[in-house]
């Protein structure tokens, strides 16, 4: 069977939705996917939110607030299944450089035009892998107004909509 390959052009639309976090380069990903990007095109992008609840929760429930092993408690605990071998986590600054690149020509820099923090997993683990859909606390307990303003701060999705410097 014959792969096939995106041609290298311009595109309205570049969507990569729970990816770049999961690669083991990043950067290497963003500089390929500047080359599907023309003047015109919208890189839609959702990466890890490094200040969320869940990086406190993994923090404090498996790390007893080691915050120097914090990285490798996030790649063990982010994911259902534990043990997820990369799991990178960004604040807006850290995927505002990953997307601008200091060394990168300005042509070459992705802008974000739009960042928003979003979606708290407010479900128990094991009753989710069996499809039952049980709110763990807190979120058991908390209004649902309260839990939406929640989410705005301290949401485990960064979701991030960029185009090229031009």
């Amino acid at each position: 069977m014959q792969s096939k390959v995106v041609p290298i052009e311009p595109y309205d639309l570049v969507y990569s939705f729970g990816v770049i976090h999961h690669t083991p380069h990043p950067e290497r990903a963003i500089s390929e996917i500047r080359k599907y990007m023309g003047p015109n095109s919208l890189l839609k992008l959702m990466v890890y939110h490094r200040w969320s609840y869940k990086v406190f929760w993994i923090l404090f429930r498996y790390g007893y607030g080691q915050f120097w092993k914090l990285d490798e408690l996030i790649a063990k605990y982010s994911e259902a299944q534990t043990g997820c071998p990369v799991t990178y986590t960004y604040s807006k600054r850290s995927i505002k450089n990953l997307l601008m690149g200091p060394l990168w020509e300005p042509s070459e820099k992705l802008i974000p035009v739009e960042m928003k923090i979003e979606h708290i997993f407010p479900y128990r683990i094991r009753e989710y892998n069996n499809y039952q859909y049980k709110l763990a606390f807190p979120f058991n307990i908390i209004p649902k107004v309260l839990f939406r303003i929640l989410e705005k701060i301290a949401g485990w999705h960064l979701c991030i909509t960029a185009k090229r410097f031009v």
